[in-house]
């Protein structure tokens, strides 16, 4: 059974109580994408962090290294993408990208194919905002010196990464440069499902995404952030932010959280 949303439901902020608990905490869905459309409820987030006077993020950005890419997003035994796709098939991705997006391929050859895939997934959608919501909601508690704490780590995200077979990661790329109209329309589409709170039909494109990875990407990631978040709003309020897609659904963390006791409210915003 899935989490449906009623109309009247449809919202990407929840206040989350639970009987003897330290209080309202909040769980919100976010969208990694500077595009204008996903800060519709930023001024809602912003006013509940400050009430909570505590951020949870998916990872502590913080932790992210600085000096050097983490040998995660680079590919094994420095192959490049060039060496990895047929020279035909390279060159007309390369001109595909090169004439959506303006972004050369060839400047991020040595990167995984997933993350040159989130690159221009970033070039797909309109850059109007100095940094992504995530990276953005950071930034506001670092400069209001509130505590800033990771749902999971940056070793479990790369170690999540470094789980995605190197073919399926290819497969991708090489679909997202053949059907790049494709790919734009249904990351719109996201972006509108975003922009009135449609966490179901956000929760379904995660689905449909992931694939045959839905195990590791969703299902297995939900369950331990959805026990972590339990874990952090128990100690005291807690404003926490996860992608979006991971929120509904029949295993998603508001389900799970349900299942711990928590009482889930709709917040307008």
């Amino acid at each position: 059974m899935f989490f449906r949303m009623r109309p009247k439901k449809r919202t990407l902020l929840w206040e989350l109580i639970r009987e003897g608990g330290a209080g309202a905490s909040y769980l919100f869905g976010t969208m990694h994408v500077q595009d204008m459309r996903a800060f519709a409820c930023l001024e809602a987030a912003q006013a509940r962090i400050l009430e909570c006077g505590r951020l949870a993020l998916e990872f502590d950005l913080s932790a992210v290294p600085s000096a050097n890419i983490s040998s995660e997003l680079l590919l094994p035994d420095e192959l490049t993408l060039d060496q990895l796709i047929p020279e035909k098939a390279y060159a007309k991705l390369r001109a595909a990208f090169l004439r959506a997006v303006q972004l050369d391929i060839n400047a991020f050859r040595h990167l995984t194919p997933m993350l040159a895939s989130n690159l221009i997934n970033e070039r797909l959608l309109s850059k109007d905002m100095p940094a992504a919501l995530d990276e953005y909601l950071w930034q506001f508690a670092r400069r209001h010196a509130l505590p800033v704490v990771g749902i999971e780590t940056y070793e479990e995200q790369m170690d999540t990464l470094r789980h995605i077979p190197l073919d399926y990661q290819l497969q991708s790329l090489l679909s997202m440069g053949r059907n790049l109209h494709r790919q734009r329309r249904q990351l719109l589409g996201m972006a509108a499902a975003y922009e009135r709170g449609d966490i179901y039909q956000l929760y379904q494109s995660a689905r449909r995404s992931a694939s045959g990875l839905r195990q590791l990407l969703l299902y297995r990631r939900n369950r331990i952030m959805a026990e972590r978040i339990g874990r952090l709003v128990a100690e005291q309020p807690t404003f926490c932010a996860i992608g979006a897609g991971h929120l509904a659904g029949g295993k998603g963390v508001m389900r799970l959280l349900k299942q711990q006791g928590f009482r889930l409210r709709p917040v307008a915003c």
